[in-house]
């Protein structure tokens, strides 16, 4: 028992300094101390960015904003991709060099990451990245996004449960290559489902993909949910939730740098390449 004790003693010893200096991380955490705001310029929604900027803006797109008192942000929306060799990568380290940063916030959660067995580019692309600069350099380190339960909070009020409970299973499936998805679909989106009706308002919304196939096929028979492609948005209300989940999410991050800035903090924010052009104009409306 004295040797197990011990052995468990020892183990749980190296956890600790394993996480201690960032060999093995946690996902980033949320952060909860935001208010909400109203902004007179507003966020820039997804059917405007798609009908006039998606195919006009750079990319990598990025910018500095500095308040005349204290604190500034660095934008930098990128693509979602992980290959080391890509320069969009060389452009967030010298980004980071040069404005030696503060806080740093990341798109997603992100998960289990060991520096002994990832690349944190190939792992989780441009979050891993921040992440790993953040870590290297002990500065503080937020996922930009609401938490599941505050998006869903947020979009209950405008939509009913059942077709909440149908976009946040089948986003992730969406999010599946094709030719991953082509095996056993059904049992991968009913993961999905048992995974996020296990929120506090979709509970009881939808138990099985059956259910799921029932309701597309009724609203949406000209397509096919196993084979669709959602890079260009969802179809008729799906569209529409989609659409406002990402300025559910966007506002958030809005409201969290606005408020890191005001503390004269110097943020460091990596994104996907849309988000960065459509809160740009809000930004800088509140940061003077």
């Amino acid at each position: 028992m004295k040797k197990l004790l011990y052995s468990l003693t020892l183990l749980i010893g190296l956890i600790v300094l394993l996480f201690y200096f960032n060999i093995i991380w946690k996902s980033p955490s949320y952060y909860k101390t935001v208010k909400s705001r109203e902004y007179e310029a507003p966020i820039m929604d997804m059917g405007t960015y798609m009908d006039s900027l998606i195919n006009v803006h750079s990319r990598p797109y990025a910018y500095t904003i500095t308040s005349q008192k204290k604190g500034k942000v660095i934008v930098l929306g990128v693509e979602h991709i992980n290959d080391p060799k890509a320069p969009q990568f060389d452009l967030i380290k010298n980004q980071w060099e040069e404005h030696k940063p503060s806080v740093a916030l990341v798109e997603g959660r992100l998960g289990f990451f060991c520096k002994w067995l990832h690349n944190s580019i190939e792992q989780y692309g441009e979050s891993g990245l921040t992440a790993e600069l953040a870590k290297s350099d002990g500065i503080k380190l937020y996922t930009w996004e609401p938490s599941r339960d505050d998006e869903i909070a947020m979009l209950i009020k405008k939509y009913p449960a059942q077709k909440l409970a149908m976009f946040y299973s089948l986003r992730p499936f969406f999010g599946i290559p094709l030719n991953e998805r082509a095996n056993n679909p059904e049992d991968k989106l009913q993961d999905l489902i048992e995974e996020r009706t296990k929120r506090k308002h979709l509970k009881n919304t939808l138990k099985s993909w059956e259910e799921v196939d029932s309701i597309w096929q009724s609203d949406f028979p000209e397509k096919d949910w196993r084979t669709f492609d959602s890079g260009y948005g969802y179809p008729s209300y799906l569209h529409d939730i989609w659409n406002d989940s990402n300025l559910a999410r966007d506002k958030h991050m809005v409201n969290i740098i606005v408020e890191l800035v005001e503390k004269g903090e110097t943020v460091f924010v990596t994104m996907g390449s849309s988000h960065a052009p459509r809160i740009e104009n809000t930004l800088k409306s509140v940061i003077k």
